[in-house]
């Protein structure tokens, strides 16, 4: 069963993403694989990356592997996980996990010094001291700093309250 469709992608690309297969010029007259062209690799259906990995060249390769790091949960990366649980992939299969692996935990620690800043910017935006702010999102000092550390992820319900006490305090603080 294929998990993943062999469509097209309908998402709009970054322009610098490369499209391997020639995506470097090696001075080789060897025409493009069938099917590949100068298509962005999120565009490949999962045949075409199987073939990439089993033949391609190495911009076929960097390609691929700039798919996973830009998207480490898209079409690519879904695909990757397809041709890999599959066993086609004899030597590379290690390698293609790790750097999937990789690329989620880079993206989960964006993610996680993303949501502390803006953390951070609401309880600023709020103008209450740390304590107070604490109190009126309904958690200890200490869950309020892990938050502001990045260190603990809190709950979207929590984003919800943080943003309403901002709001709530900023607007009401004397400005000037």
């Amino acid at each position: 069963m294929t998990v993943t469709s062999d469509a097209p992608a309908v998402s709009p690309e970054v322009p610098e993403e490369p499209s391997g297969s020639g995506a470097i010029d090696s001075g080789s007259t060897q025409p493009d694989p069938p099917g590949r062209g100068d298509k962005p690799v999120t565009h490949w259906t999962t045949h075409e990356i199987l073939d990439a990995l089993q033949s391609g060249d190495l911009s076929d390769w960097q390609a691929i592997v700039h798919a996973l790091k830009r998207d480490p949960f898209g079409r690519t990366a879904r695909q990757i996980e397809e041709v890999v649980g599959a066993d086609e992939l004899y030597g590379i299969s290690t390698a293609l996990q790790e750097i999937l692996t990789r690329a989620r935990d880079d993206l989960a620690e964006a993610e996680r010094r993303e949501a502390a800043n803006e953390i951070n910017l609401l309880f600023e935006a709020s103008g209450l001291r740390e304590a107070e702010f604490a109190s009126r999102i309904g958690v200890s000092g200490n869950e309020l700093s892990a938050y502001l550390a990045g260190s603990s992820d809190p709950s979207v319900a929590m984003l919800v309250r943080m943003r309403r006490v901002a709001r709530r305090f900023g607007r009401t603080r004397p400005r000037g």
